[in-house]
């Protein structure tokens, strides 16, 4: 376990994007879980995009990143070779 209020799912590396697919924890209603998927790339001239969408209501209503992309992406970064690892994708 990585984190308390993240489970990841699925972690894999394709044609060099990363796609985290995972729940988080909702801060606002205990006991919620949200749905959330990431996909993080490096472009050539070294710009790093995030892309993502989420079940929440401030993802699905409103069109914001909302706090759960964010929060699965920094735990995804923070320790991703323990991830990589449990998955069996290797970091290059």
């Amino acid at each position: 376990m990585v984190s308390r209020d993240v489970i990841l799912d699925y972690v894999n590396r394709v044609n060099g994007e990363w796609v985290i697919r995972g729940r988080v924890r909702s801060r606002s209603r205990p006991g919620t879980w949200h749905s959330v998927e990431v996909r993080i790339r490096r472009s050539r001239d070294g710009y790093i995009s995030i892309i993502g969408k989420c079940d929440c209501e401030a993802f699905t209503r409103g069109r914001m990143v909302c706090w759960h992309i964010l929060h699965l992406t920094n735990v995804f970064i923070r320790n991703r070779r323990k991830v990589s690892n449990e998955f069996g994708v290797f970091i290059n």
